[in-house]
């Protein structure tokens, strides 16, 4: 967390009433609270409320969906944890014993401690990122891929998982290429489509009716009103992203995905995918389309979704993966990581990673046709990509769409 943000997050909290407004929103996490329940909880005017509210989303500690007549507001959880881990990362220069007394007479559960009280690490254990890779902070990480998908969303620039597509390669087609029907696209609302994905995890899914499903880095929506769909009137479908710029898009599409298919049953909740806005034990499939490999605590991302699945439940995601390890000059270029490449770990790193985790039933499916399609569609940045790989040796040699299913 840079010093800025956080200071911005203290001087909206330094008011006794949005402070109250904050924590009451942290007591009904994550389903939040409509305004008029605030408004009746705390004993404030809505005209007073709706001033306060604006100053806490300011922070980006809450965020805010509309409901047909009334507003719901969530508090953003993993905010809250980034902040209060910033406060205590450097508690006696990272010594939980000497931290103990204190914590202790604050009340703080020693399995707080452990996360918050020390400096933060990669889970290094199985990894084939190289020395310089491990001394970029998670924040870094973070920040590089929070302004590339900002910019995306804000059409500043052209679509994702490469940095900017050829003009062959539309969004259309690339969904088409990755196995989306046509039907199913015609019906998504009008910018859901960014050309993001990797592969096709609502088909892999086969989701039934009732179902509850979290989408991990929703995007726009794309992956989310497919599901829907599927979910019926008795499912319900949650995208997570932590970039504002495209949960202002997706809730955005929210009006039109009703209004093409009688359904009111998707949400977009602000939040990070290595701590999840969902509770223990609530979904019964996680999807996932080219993101994981985004993360730079992928450990972390997988226990996060076996802690989030019911008994039983599935994972159904598309991601890339390497077949070797990348060269460090592609390992260090900013756009292969926004692009999803640099970021790709190996596909048996992967299964270990789900093992570790505790899932079972596992499955990996290499896809070789969507780097191909990349290459042949002279997309850019594989284009760019291709030019510092030792000569006779080509993208295809390196990354793969990877198709992962597993149960917990």
């Amino acid at each position: 967390m840079k010093i800025k943000t956080a200071t911005t997050i203290f001087e909206v909290l330094a008011s006794e009433v949005r402070l109250s407004i904050f924590r009451l929103l942290v007591k009904y996490a994550p389903e939040g609270l409509v305004a008029g329940e605030i408004s009746q909880m705390l004993d404030i005017p809505k005209t007073n409320l709706s001033f306060h509210l604006k100053n806490i989303m300011y922070s980006g500690l809450v965020s805010m969906e509309r409901e047909g007549r009334n507003t719901r507001y969530r508090a953003n959880i993993p905010l809250m944890l980034e902040t209060i881990a910033y406060l205590a990362s450097e508690c006696c220069s990272g010594n939980s014993a000497h931290c103990q007394p204190y914590l202790a007479e604050g009340g703080i559960e020693p399995e707080f401690l452990s996360v918050y009280c020390q400096k933060q690490t990669y889970d290094t254990e199985i990894t084939t990122m190289d020395t310089a890779d491990k001394t970029k902070s998670s924040e870094d990480v973070k920040e590089t891929v929070r302004a590339g998908y900002a910019a995306i969303a804000t059409g500043q620039r052209s679509c994702c998982c490469s940095s900017q597509r050829g003009s062959q390669a539309d969004p259309a087609r690339l969904a088409a290429a990755v196995g989306y029907d046509a039907e199913s696209l015609a019906k998504l609302p009008d910018g859901a489509n960014m050309g993001l994905s990797c592969g096709n995890p609502v088909a892999i899914a086969a989701l039934r009716e009732g179902q509850t499903v979290v989408d991990l880095g929703s995007g726009g929506g794309f992956d989310v009103f497919q599901a829907g769909e599927k979910v019926k009137a008795s499912g319900r479908v949650i995208g997570v992203d932590m970039t504002p710029e495209m949960l202002a898009k997706a809730r955005k599409n929210i009006g039109q995905y009703r209004q093409r298919t009688g359904l009111d049953n998707v949400e977009f909740r602000l939040g990070e995918i290595e701590c999840l806005p969902v509770p223990d034990n609530s979904v019964d499939v996680v999807l996932s389309n080219c993101v994981i490999n985004l993360s730079p605590d992928k450990p972390k991302v997988w226990r996060e979704i076996y802690r989030v699945l019911k008994s039983g439940g599935k994972v159904s995601v598309s991601d890339l993966a390497l077949l070797k390890p990348l060269p460090d000059t592609v390992r260090d270029m900013a756009a292969a990581l926004v692009g999803c490449v640099a970021g790709a770990v190996l596909v048996e790193e992967t299964k270990a990673l789900l093992e570790k985790a505790g899932f079972t039933s596992i499955v990996l499916t290499p896809k070789p046709d969507y780097v191909r399609n990349m290459q042949d569609w002279n997309d850019p940045l594989y284009k760019q990509i291709a030019e510092t790989l030792p000569q006779g040796e080509e993208m295809a040699d390196y990354v793969v769409s990877l198709s992962i299913e597993a149960r917990k």
